[in-house]
C-alpha cells in the first residue's frame, strides 16, 4: 500500500508543532515582571476615602537619586493642579515612595511604575476617591 504524498509533511508538521507545545511547558510560565528598584513616584491629590490610602491626583515617576526633581515637580504639581483637576485643589502630597508602596495605597496596580515615562506627570484615578472614586484605577498623561 502507497502512502498518501501529503502523509510526510502533515506528520512533519504535526511533530514540529509537538515540540514547540513540549518546549513552552517545559519552559513553565513567564517570570513575574521586575519591581523598577532605581525608580520613586512624587505626587499630590485632594482627599481619600480614610487614612493611608491615596486618592486621585497628579504623579510622577522620578529616579530614585533625584529628590530635587521630585520637589520641583511637586511645586509645579500644586501650582497647576486646579488646571488638571478642575474645580479641585492638591491638599496632599507623597514624595519619593516606591511605586509598589503607592500601588497598593492607591489600588491602581501592584507596580504602576513600567507604565510611566520619568518626568512626566501623568492624572490618575483611584477607587479610595473620596469624592469622585472610579471602579479602576489608570493613568493618562498630562503634562512634561
Amino acid at each position: 500500500m502507497k502512502l498518501p504524498r501529503a502523509l510526510p509533511r502533515l506528520l512533519a508538521g504535526g511533530l514540529a508543532a509537538f515540540a514547540l507545545v513540549s518546549a513552552g511547558l517545559a519552559a513553565g510560565p513567564a517570570p513575574a515582571a521586575q519591581a523598577q528598584s532605581n525608580y520613586r513616584v512624587c505626587g499630590t491629590w485632594n482627599s481619600s476615602q480614610s487614612d493611608g490610602e491615596i486618592g486621585s491626583g497628579l504623579i510622577v515617576k522620578v529616579y530614585k537619586g533625584g529628590p530635587d526633581t521630585c520637589h520641583q515637580k511637586l511645586k509645579f504639581m500644586f501650582q497647576y493642579y486646579g488646571y488638571a483637576w478642575q474645580g479641585s485643589s492638591a491638599e496632599q502630597r507623597f514624595d519619593m515612595m516606591t511605586c509598589e508602596e503607592f500601588g497598593q495605597r492607591s489600588d491602581t496596580g501592584t507596580d504602576p511604575c513600567p507604565q510611566l515615562d520619568v518626568n512626566a506627570i501623568y492624572k490618575y484615578t483611584s477607587p479610595f476617591d473620596k469624592i469622585h472614586p472610579v471602579r479602576t484605577g489608570g493613568f493618562s498623561w498630562w503634562h512634561r
